[in-house]
């Protein structure tokens, strides 16, 4: 019994399953040409199939969903799909799936409406890369299928367009996207895309396409060269959209400036840079490939340069200087190491040690030499030579500097300048200037002074002076005899020997010396005034005729004052209070002035004025006022008045038994000399009578000296 039923139960599945079928939808259409705004409704059923089955609606592949305008109603073995206000966006692509147990099947039919293009992708700007494709696209909807139609613009005018069309790099497809290939600077500008269908108006809308250009090296030398020691140059020059990043590398390593002795810089042109690598005194081991990097934000680039430095040859070996003469020298060496190419030549180039620049002197020689003799030396000079060689790439470093020195020869030229001066009776005073530089052929020693009587038959005699770094050189002749006429020769010497002598001077001792210096004494000291006293040293029978005294201040202003024969005193006033003051004291006689006493030094009672101090005036002591003052200053004129009148009248005496006993006989006449029976018998008439020309005698005569000096007594001043 049991094995019946079962059996049976299997008998009842089988036949079941075999009834089963899937679902096959039944071809359904949408109405022809609806209106817009109409109310349709479309059906979906089973031709046949298994029930039940489920069915679903889809609109260009998504599902629908129900809303106010579409509604799906589903019965036991159909469903219904409604839709109210028909609207442009509702053509399209609707399809019915049936699925039951054992299967599925679905059904596509298509709405269609007569409706204008409309944009399903409104198109818009574009950018792309120069050599790259680029994609405008032009989504349109409508029904009729909208005819699409690209246009490019070549002006500004609307009219200014161009038709695109199919190209061998210009693409329209069919759903109106036009693709561009291999994009070039042509191919960007404005681009309009414009549909119609006939129903209602047509629709266009205008982009830009935008071309962007990556870097790209345009000109590069793949080899460059450059000599040592020059600058080398590297350009690269690039196009492309700005901005551009430039960047160097040698041999793999980046380059990060400043680097030493490189330098960059990039100059903009119409169409990208020019970038430049400059290496200043370029080395062999910049001998390398130099890699030029350019991006920019669409690319990048990359070239190469291989620099090669070219160099000239080293500098000679084992420069040596032999054979020193006073006049030449002989110069050998040895030929240069590590030459890569051949010697065209070398040069020796030699100068003359001196205080001011030498001479530079080169001299070319073949490269098959290996010594040389230089000729024309000065005697007794210093100098530096040294060697290069020359390829056809330049000349090398020179050799190392070597230094000799010639041999001394006599000097050329004899003392310059040679003065000869009366110093006293039995003195005289030589000056000298050295002889040009370039004739003293060595290290000048020093020099002979050569003198005798003049006309005397005899040798003269010599006396040596040793050689100072004065500008100018002195000695005395001393022990001569009393007014007599000597002739004096100076030569100058070095290690070879004395040099040609000047030409003789003559010159005659005094018969007489000038007064020996005063000796000189501070007499008194106020906040405005000196006194200074002296007494004369007397040396000679001539009398003293006058002194000359010169004070120096701090500031290192000189005065000077002079003053007759006869006084022995002077008060210097209108001085300042606080001030340090320099003194000294000078005596003139018929033979000349003599020497200054030596300097007193004085400070002026009282501080010092500070610029821009006034003092406070106090009371002044009795003393100092008007009403005492007066009497006494009128009494004191008087006296002095008297003292000078009579001392005056006494100095013309005097004078005029001068002249009658032809005391200065061998004087030149004084130019401006004015007779004192003219001078006015004032306050000042002593003073006016030394205010006058001194002449000094004339050296040639038997009391005189060489030259003569202009001597002012100064009017004006208080003697005491």
């Amino acid at each position: 019994m049991a094995v019946t039923l079962t059996t049976w139960i299997l008998i009842c599945i089988v036949t079941k399953a075999a009834t089963i079928e899937p679902p096959i939808i039944q071809p359904f259409n949408f109405p022809s040409k609806p209106e817009v705004g109409a109310h349709i409704r479309v059906p979906c059923g089973l031709y046949k199939g298994t029930l039940p089955a489920t069915f679903t609606w889809k609109k260009d592949g998504f599902n629908l969903k129900m809303s106010s305008k579409v509604q799906i109603t589903t019965h036991h073995d159909y469903v219904i799909l409604e839709i109210r206000d028909l609207e442009v966006s509702d053509i399209g692509n609707y399809t019915c799936s049936a699925r039951n147990s054992v299967g599925q099947d679905q059904y596509i039919a298509q709405l269609l409406l007569e409706a204008p293009p409309f944009w399903k992708e409104q198109p818009k700007d574009t950018e792309a890369v120069h050599g790259q494709s680029a994609s405008l696209h032009c989504g349109i909807g409508g029904y009729p299928r909208p005819k699409i139609t690209w246009k490019k613009a070549y002006g500004t005018q609307s009219k200014d367009f161009l038709v695109v069309h199919n190209e061998y790099k210009k693409t329209i497809l069919e759903n109106g996207t036009l693709v561009i290939d291999s994009l070039k600077e042509a191919d960007e500008g404005v681009y309009t895309c414009e549909a119609e269908n006939g129903v209602g108006e047509g629709i266009q809308a205008t982009v830009r396409l935008s071309v962007h250009a990556p870097p790209t090296v345009t000109s590069v030398k793949r080899r460059t060269s450059a000599k040592r020691g020059e600058t080398a140059v590297i350009e690269c020059e690039i196009t492309g959209e700005q901005p551009l990043l430039v960047s160097w590398e040698k041999d793999g390593t980046k380059l990060t400036m400043p680097f030493t002795r490189f330098e960059t810089y990039e100059e903009a042109n119409g169409k990208g840079v020019k970038a430049t690598l400059l290496i200043s005194n370029v080395q062999r081991r910049d001998q390398g490939n130099y890699l030029c990097s350019v991006q920019n934000d669409y690319g990048s680039v990359k070239d190469v340069t291989a620099l090669t430095v070219q160099e000239p040859p080293e500098s000679p070996s084992d420069v040596k200087v032999i054979s020193v003469n006073s006049r030449s020298a002989q110069v050998i060496w040895g030929a240069p190491s590590g030459i890569s190419t051949s010697i065209k030549q070398f040069v020796i180039m030699f100068w003359k040690n001196s205080k001011v620049s030498g001479k530079l002197h080169q001299v070319s020689l073949t490269s098959t030499e290996t010594s040389t003799l230089l000729r024309d030396l000065q005697p007794g000079n210093e100098y530096t030579v040294q060697l290069l060689a020359e390829n056809d790439v330049g000349r090398g470093d020179p050799s190392d500097p070597v230094t000799f020195e010639t041999k001394e020869e006599e000097p050329e030229a004899p003392p310059v300048d040679v003065e000869v001066e009366a110093a006293d009776s039995h003195t005289l005073q030589i000056s000298w200037k050295p002889p040009p530089t370039d004739t003293w052929n060595g290290q000048l020693k020093g020099y002979h002074v050569g003198y005798k009587v003049e006309g005397s038959a005899s040798q003269l005699a010599y006396e040596t002076v040793i050689k100072t770094n004065l500008r100018e050189e002195k000695t005395l002749l001393r022990n001569l005899r009393p007014s007599t006429r000597y002739s004096v020769a100076v030569n100058a010497f070095n290690s070879a020997g004395d040099g040609p002598a000047s030409e003789e001077i003559v010159t005659s001792t005094l018969n007489g010396d000038p007064p020996q210096s005063p000796e000189v004494k501070v007499k008194n000291v106020s906040q405005t005034s000196v006194t200074i006293m002296w007494s004369p040293r007397v040396n000679s029978d001539a009398s003293v005729e006058q002194y000359v005294l010169e004070y120096v201040d701090t500031d290192q202003n000189k005065q000077e004052f002079h003053a007759p024969g006869s006084h022995k005193e002077y008060c210097i006033e209108g001085l300042e209070s606080g001030q340090r003051y320099s003194i000294r004291v000078a005596a003139y006689n018929m033979f000349g002035r003599g020497d200054f006493s030596p300097s007193l030094v004085v400070i002026t009672e009282g501080n010092a004025r500070v610029p821009g101090y006034e003092p406070i005036v106090h009371e002044t002591p009795f003393y100092f006022r008007l009403y005492f003052v007066i009497p006494v200053v009128a009494s004191v004129t008087v006296i002095l008045c008297v003292i000078v009148v009579a001392w005056a009248c006494l100095k013309r005496a005097h004078y005029i038994e001068g002249r009658k006993a032809q005391l200065y006989v061998s004087y030149q006449q004084r130019l401006t000399y004015v007779p004192p029976s003219e001078i006015s018998r004032d306050s000042r008439a002593v003073d006016a009578a030394y205010d006058i020309p001194w002449d000094v005698p004339n050296g040639g005569g038997s009391m005189g000296r060489d030259r003569s000096s202009y001597v002012k007594l100064k009017q004006g001043q208080n003697y005491v």
